[in-house]
């Protein structure tokens, strides 16, 4: 089994949690829990850049996945200081 072999089945593992992310964000009851799905989703997508480059011997592809990093940051502190300034207690009384 070479690292070709483990690199597809990375890949595959990582494609099927991403579904499930963009599943979760999608179906998210709230605004805090979309903003994790959106969290985790930017982290998939680093680490899928990440294997791609490896895969395919592109470090440009570790280039987008700084931009990824970056835009994804900056995305979940949008979402955070919107959740900040809205009110949390129509969120929390969704939950009970």
């Amino acid at each position: 089994m070479t690292i070709d072999f483990w690199l597809e089945v990375l890949l595959a593992i990582m494609a099927f949690s991403l579904t499930i992310c963009f599943v979760r964000l999608y179906l998210g009851p709230n605004p805090p829990n979309r903003t994790v799905a959106f969290d985790t989703i930017t982290s998939h997508a680093i680490g899928i850049f990440a294997l791609l480059a490896m895969r395919n011997k592109a470090p440009a592809l570790l280039d987008a996945a700084i931009v990824t990093a970056v835009l994804g940051f900056v995305g979940t502190v949008m979402l955070a200081r919107y959740i900040e300034q809205s009110n949390l207690q129509d969120w929390e009384s969704d939950e009970e």
